[in-house]
């Protein structure tokens, strides 16, 4: 057998966290079910449902066995898989690395390629014989694209090769990274193992269609596209930590606030007093969620905030932290100028844009601010979306937990949580609210 000609020249890819280059780079790349028989754990960023799946699933041709016996590739470069964990919050992108394999390893015995992914419910069709590589929806699979008209012609993107057992480390060819940053670290990863790596590059076939950007805001298209939990976390302790330090070696006498209830006062009179705030006002969205613009659901969300059980239950103090963090949960949608045409679109990231905004907010607009109020707020407005998304979307607990925030704060954030989910959506209130009580009873034995 040969590779057709019109094939020759492709690779085929497998994304990873560079957490487990090491043990790959030790044991080569391995199948899921030749992990957990040597007790080799990795970072996973798949989907429960989706490795249940595959884990049951045939393989209708040589060398047969499950899917779990294999280890996988996909075609495509502009990944809707990699797009979905992006979008979950569940994975840092700059973390992210893929290795590249060529298209002429499919003529090895233990190589096998399907004509979709293999993480629905019917299986693709499985292959052995380069010769039906046709049977690919190439357009679908080329594609820049991020998103798919349909789910059928998504699966038909993520068309797979599936390596039985193992992978031999030097079938890599080279290993795409998101920065300059990464490239450093898979170097390093490679010199303690004493192994001479790859190329190592942004884009070692000059292609730029692996990694999600925010390539729609001017002076940020490289940026991810989604802060992951990891670089979530860090940006917001150093956002605090920021805000200590420099709230010490400020002198000045112009502070917009006196303390928190001031502040409330004030806004309650005019929501633009904050600069960030006045950002927002009456800020247009395109997000179809979103029916109102964001300074009328911001106001919705903090009268939610007042009605809500978790927030009656709260000291004064800690009302007062609430209430003003959720007046500017939502600051990180603006300005308005980042928009096209004025409009926001949906943005899940806009927690993480809001973290430097409240270091320009809490060091120069407050003259009283404790510690304890300093640590709440960045952490209310960092995270307002958070149990909402591990309740519905697939957001790891694990992020919630590795906070270790206590009792009180995590009522707070059920609070702010339930508030902004109000005012969204009455219904998925409603689907929050029947898992909440479970969810609650298990945190709570987690963080003690």
């Amino acid at each position: 057998m040969t590779i057709p000609a019109n094939y020759k020249g492709k690779y085929f890819f497998h994304f990873t966290h560079i957490e487990n280059l090491e043990s790959i780079l030790k044991n080569g790349l391995l199948s899921m079910n030749k992990k957990e028989a040597l007790g080799i754990k990795h970072t996973d960023i798949a989907s429960e449902t989706i490795q249940h799946r595959r884990s049951v699933m045939d393989v209708t041709c040589p060398p047969n066995g499950k899917v779990h016996d294999y280890a996988p590739f996909y075609f495509t470069l502009t990944n809707p898989m990699l797009l979905g964990v992006l979008n979950r919050k569940n994975i840092d992108q700059p973390l992210i690395i893929y290795l590249a394999v060529s298209i002429e390893k499919l003529l090895e015995k233990n190589a096998i390629f399907t004509d979709a992914s293999a993480n629905t419910a019917e299986p693709p069709n499985f292959y052995n014989n380069p010769d039906d590589l046709d049977e690919l929806d190439w357009d679908a699979i080329d594609s820049n694209k991020w998103g798919s008209p349909n789910d059928d012609e998504r699966h038909r993107r993520m068309s797979e090769v599936l390596i039985y057992d193992v992978v031999p480390f030097d079938w890599i060819e080279a290993i795409i990274v998101y920065n300059k940053f990464a490239k450093k670290e898979v170097k390093k990863i490679f010199k303690k193992c004493k192994i001479t790596p790859p190329k190592i590059s942004y884009s070692p076939f000059n292609w730029k269609h692996f990694y999600f950007t925010k390539f729609y805001m001017k002076g940020r298209e490289k940026q991810t596209l989604v802060t992951g939990p990891y670089f979530l976390k860090h940006h917001f302790t150093e956002a605090v930590k920021t805000i200590i330090e420099e709230r010490l070696e400020k002198d000045e006498n112009d502070f917009l606030f006196t303390n928190i209830k001031n502040a409330l006062n004030m806004i309650g009179s005019d929501f633009c007093v904050i600069k960030e705030m006045d950002d927002i006002y009456e800020l247009e969205t395109e997000n179809e969620v979103h029916n109102e613009n964001v300074s009328d659901h911001t106001k919705k969300v903090v009268e939610n905030l007042k009605k809500n059980a978790y927030y009656k239950n709260l000291s004064e103090t800690d009302k007062n932290i609430a209430e003003l963090s959720a007046y500017l949960h939502d600051i990180g949608k603006g300005p308005k100028s980042k928009w096209k045409n004025g409009k926001q679109q949906a943005y899940p990231d806009h927690p993480a844009d809001s973290i430097p905004m409240l270091e320009r907010i809490l060091i120069e607009d407050f003259e009283e601010l404790s510690e304890d109020e300093i640590r709440k707020i960045c952490l209310l407005v960092a995270y307002h979306d958070l149990i909402g998304d591990i309740l519905e979307r697939g957001r790891s607990k694990k992020e919630l937990i590795d906070l270790d925030i206590d009792e009180q704060e995590f009522d707070m954030l059920i609070a702010i949580s339930l508030s902004d989910i109000s005012a969204i959506n009455a219904l998925w209130k409603l689907i929050i609210g029947s898992k909440l009580t479970a969810f609650i009873a298990e945190i709570k034995r987690e963080i003690g």
